[in-house]
């Protein structure tokens, strides 16, 4: 029988069913689109695939997608002897103080989700291949996140992959590293020395492949005793910029119901901020899961922002839009920041390392953000 990979359906968009079989003296296509079937040839030229029948049942894929299928399709029936994707020419890292108001979660095996997420505006993209994949899609779900990285343009939306735990992540790592990832989650952290852990799987990779800018590394933490380790998991390297938050697997841990007030979690949520803070990192919010309550997103935002947190996870492209103007500083804190930044440059102009505004001392970290409020509104 030949080995699949994609999906196809009435209800399917943006996405192919591809079939591949070794048998034959050379390579015969058939239910593709010319730049569908150019992609395909271009994918097997590189994996010295010469023979074999591939058919493509089609639901409007883009040409990356069908390569993403058929790679997939072939490593199924003839094993992982292959290389991954060549790595990118170059990379860039947004800095660690950029807005993060909004991550929006895209599943790592729909590319219509993929593509929805990519024009959603978000402040973030998270390519998710841990819960939102199935265990028997993880590996087509690896590829195709590596050619979305390869292939589609985000602008200025900061792309993310939240990895799986265990052996997945060195696959994981293997196939995204080299491509433009700027931010990596690791889902359900309990120790430092899993964050130490991964760190050192990433730099692995960036000697295998070249790349010369380290991305970002995010914990989410999801349980009881993630959040007792919180402010050791924020110390535990340097190469992080934000520190979240995962409540629907920390209340089932608990054995507890979320309610509206959230009550039950204040004490988790602030330990979070705390942490996050004390190791100058941005606090992030867990999601929100009941997409058409706007008005419960909304206070969920509110009470967020009230506990220190800077930005929220978004599970729907309806969500960014409240979620960013939610977590846009206030006329006040506006007014301050620019007071600090003002003041920081006359102490700078001086000489100085700080300099006093009012009855307070204002130093580096303090001017770092304020920069960062006067850049959520373009300043």
């Amino acid at each position: 029988m030949p080995s699949r990979a994609g999906y196809s359906g009435p209800k399917v968009k943006s996405d192919i069913l591809v079939e591949f079989s070794p048998q034959g003296d050379e390579l015969s296509l058939s239910g593709f689109t010319a730049e569908q079937e150019e992609a395909v040839l271009n994918t097997a030229k590189r994996l010295e695939i010469s023979s074999g029948t591939v058919t493509g049942v089609d639901s409007g894929a883009a040409p990356w997608v069908a390569a993403a299928r058929f790679e997939a399709a072939v490593r199924k029936e003839l094993g992982e002897m292959f290389l991954p994707l060549p790595a990118a020419a170059s990379w860039t890292v947004h800095p660690k103080d950029r807005p993060r108001r909004s991550r929006l979660y895209a599943p790592g095996n729909k590319p219509r989700f993929i593509e929805k997420a990519a024009a959603a505006g978000a402040d973030g993209i998270i390519l998710d291949l841990e819960d939102s994949v199935a265990p028997d899609r993880k590996d087509e779900a690896r590829i195709l996140v590596a050619y979305a990285l390869a292939n589609t343009h985000f602008g200025d939306t900061e792309v993310m992959v939240r990895i799986n735990q265990g052996d997945r992540a060195t696959d994981d790592l293997s196939w995204i590293v080299p491509q433009q990832v700027q931010h990596i989650l690791l889902p359900k952290v309990e120790q430092a020395d899993e964050v130490a852990a991964l760190r050192d799987m990433v730099e692995t990779v960036m000697d295998l492949c070249g790349r010369d800018s380290f991305p970002w590394l995010m914990p989410i933490l999801e349980s009881p005793r993630g959040i007792l380790n919180a402010l050791s998991i924020a110390d535990s390297v340097p190469e992080m910029a934000a520190l979240t938050l995962g409540l629907q697997d920390l209340t089932a841990e608990i054995g507890i119901m979320p309610t509206a007030e959230g009550t039950e979690s204040f004490t988790a949520r602030s330990i979070v901020v705390l942490a996050a803070r004390a190791a100058d990192l941005q606090p992030i919010d867990t999601v929100y899961t009941d997409v058409k309550n706007v008005e419960g997103l909304q206070n969920s935002i509110a009470e967020a922002k009230t506990l220190g947190f800077v930005g929220k996870g978004c599970i729907h492209p309806s969500q960014v839009e409240p979620v960013e103007d939610g977590f846009m500083p206030s006329e006040a804190q506006i007014d301050r920041a620019r007071k600090i930044v003002a003041a920081m440059k006359e102490a700078e102009a001086k000489g100085l390392g700080a300099i006093a505004l009012g009855s307070k001392m204002i130093d580096p970290p303090v001017a770092r953000q304020a920069t960062s409020v006067l850049k959520l509104i373009g300043e």
